[in-house]
């Protein structure tokens, strides 16, 4: 069987190598182990783990990024979180992203599925379901720019 190998990149800046690289590749064993097709889906893109100032998907750099509040999270909530950007990277190769609640509500519902799968905590769960997709629009103005991207502290 070949095993793919995700990059996983710290950042001195952000968060260090010796404690991203051990925790993003405890979220991956996770998925493997507890949610075997999210992770066979991940190991499909081909995707860099890196960290960074605000997570997301960089398509330009083919990139997960994880943020230090959102890296502090559970492994759970990593695991989740990893899926839900891939879920991005799936809906921007597939043609279909457009930034705003209707991706992040698709996403959200891969974000809940994983989480289910990988047992996480309740209020992991019960959090996840409590959201409507509006998460990205921090100015509120019913739109997802760069503005809002630039606002994120996660």
């Amino acid at each position: 069987m070949n095993l793919v190998m995700a990059v996983i990149e710290g950042n001195p800046t952000h968060i260090p190598d010796c404690e991203f690289r051990p925790k993003i590749q405890r979220c991956l064993d996770l998925l493997r182990d507890k949610a075997g097709q999210y992770s066979t889906w991940f190991n499909g893109y081909n995707l860099k783990l890196r960290a960074a100032r605000a997570s997301g998907a960089n398509f330009a750099d083919g990139a997960i990024d994880i943020a230090r509040a959102t890296f502090d999270a559970s492994d759970t909530w990593v695991a989740s979180v990893i899926i839900h950007e891939c879920t991005h990277f799936w809906q921007y190769r597939s043609g279909k992203y457009q930034a705003g609640q209707a991706a992040e509500s698709e996403a959200n519902r891969y974000q809940l599925g994983v989480l289910q799968l990988v047992g996480a905590p309740p209020s992991e769960i019960t959090y996840m379901q409590s959201q409507d997709g509006k998460h990205a629009d921090l100015d509120g103005d019913g739109k997802y720019t760069r503005d809002d991207y630039n606002k994120r502290n996660y």
